[in-house]
């Protein structure tokens, strides 16, 4: 007795076992739903054709399978990736980079030889060569910077690579001594490197004063004069604003 449940029991495992996967199918809103692995095609699941070396992604959108990583589609078909020398496979798994200090010639990988006086440096993926501090890149190589006296190398954007001492200006190629007028001081943010104080405006190469008329003060930046409340500017003169 024991013995025949046990060839009954063996058999009806073995039957399923070998039995063929079925999809499922059911309906609802949306209409018919299949297994993965299986797709609707004109109302009844047929099995995904999926080639070799690729997973089925279960989507009803696009082509419902995607390559395994380290390959790439080729038609149909997923082929295994060719990674050249001095190279690695993306994060992704569908293409390669170069490693650093290398870059992509034509599907290979060459090394990036720094010019001399030049470094490689690798910003956001990409190699990039650049020039040490005192050379600017001219061409392919790095070029020793000429700076004129007064002046002085900077980080800064400057296509010449250097800048001018306060107190100088740079005037083709040179830095020139700044002449600063009466009532007037040093500044950077002004062409002619002076800017005149309080109280007085630049006019051509000298500071004058401003003439503030009645019932009216210096403006905020002191270059000018705005008129006291409740007068109002009637061309250079201030006149009492009246309501009606």
């Amino acid at each position: 007795m024991i013995l025949t449940s046990f060839v009954l029991l063996s058999g009806s495992q073995l039957s399923a076992h070998e039995a063929p996967v079925k999809s499922q199918v059911s309906e609802n809103s949306v209409g018919l739903v299949c297994d993965e692995g299986y797709e609707d095609t004109g109302g009844s699941c047929q099995k995904e054709n999926i080639p070799e070396n690729a997973y089925s992604t279960g989507s009803s959108y696009g082509q419902g399978w995607e390559c395994n990583h380290g390959f790439q589609r080729v038609a149909d078909l997923c082929e295994k990736i060719k990674i050249p020398e001095n190279a690695y496979v993306a994060s992704t798994g569908d293409r390669w980079h170069c490693n650093r200090l290398f870059w992509r010639v034509e599907g290979e990988c060459e090394e990036a030889i720094a010019p001399e006086n030049g470094f490689v440096e690798t910003r956001f993926g990409v190699q990039e060569t650049h020039c040490n501090w005192g050379f600017r890149k001219e061409g392919q190589g790095c070029v020793a910077i000429e700076v004129p006296r007064n002046g002085r190398l900077t980080d800064k954007s400057s296509t010449d690579g250097w800048v001018c001492l306060r107190g100088f200006r740079s005037v083709a190629s040179r830095c020139e001594s700044v002449a600063i007028p009466e009532y007037a001081y040093l500044t950077s943010d002004t062409h002619s490197g002076w800017n005149c104080e309080r109280g007085f405006r630049p006019s051509r190469n000298k500071c004058i004063a401003i003439i503030v008329p009645s019932e009216t003060h210096l403006n905020r930046r002191g270059d000018g004069w705005e008129c006291n409340q409740p007068f109002k500017r009637q061309n250079d003169t201030c006149e009492e604003f009246v309501s009606r």
